[in-house]
């Protein structure tokens, strides 16, 4: 089965990211574009603001017999609850700093991700993160390696289904520039969820397999 460790939202930062992908999904065609065209809110793909978490692992496919093997492992995480605020839109993937010629930032060519940054508690999500790698590894259940990456913590608002014209970038960028320091509000972490995702048509259908109160003792 396809699973991922996450934690998720309250019902209250979950209506306020519905509010901030509306600004998104009521683009209407953009200046320019020749009639018939299709409309740039066509090419995002937004998440249900309902099903909204922050990833702690992707997991992949994991062999049903392996489950117990990740819930104990969960169950091992010893980190206490804290605090996270979400602020700011953001996206990727963002241009280098300097260009391989040394000059000036390079120019934004494509956004593929639309974003609401966490800012405080970025840092226990991070040693969250860690530890659950570390009791995964423990119990000897591995990853997939391209997850192996750097964490980052947002919440991801849409994606880019189909590659943007100039003018449509520029309009997603502007949106982007606009909302860059939206307060999208708090939220207390205190449990943490293995989940089973199932792929549909309509999107995908979470499921909660295990759950983990953090700050209590192994369960």
């Amino acid at each position: 089965m396809r699973a991922f460790v996450a934690v998720d939202l309250s019902k209250e930062i979950r209506a306020k990211l519905k509010v901030v992908q509306k600004q998104f999904a009521d683009f209407g065609t953009v200046q320019g574009q020749e009639q018939g065209q299709e409309q740039l809110r066509q090419k995002l793909k937004f998440m249900n603001p309902w099903q909204t978490h922050q990833t702690v692992k992707f997991l992949g496919e994991v062999p049903a017999e392996r489950v117990v093997d990740v819930k104990v492992a969960l169950a091992g995480v010893s980190q206490s609850p804290f605090e996270v605020a979400l602020r700011g839109v953001g996206f990727f993937p963002v241009p280098p700093l300097k260009t391989k010629t040394g000059k000036a930032k390079a120019r934004v060519k494509t956004v593929r991700v639309v974003w609401v940054g966490i800012e405080e508690g970025a840092e226990e999500l991070r040693a969250l993160q860690e530890e659950v790698e570390s009791q995964l590894q423990a119990a000897g259940v591995d990853f997939p390696p391209e997850r192996r990456g750097p964490f980052s913590a947002h919440v991801t608002l849409c994606r880019v289904k189909k590659p943007l014209s100039k003018d449509e970038l520029q309009a997603v960028l502007r949106k982007v520039a606009e909302l860059k320091a939206v307060e999208v509000g708090r939220t207390r972490v205190e449990v943490l969820k293995l989940k089973k995702s199932t792929l549909t048509p309509k999107g995908p259908v979470y499921e909660d397999l295990f759950v983990k109160r953090l700050g209590n003792q192994r369960e």
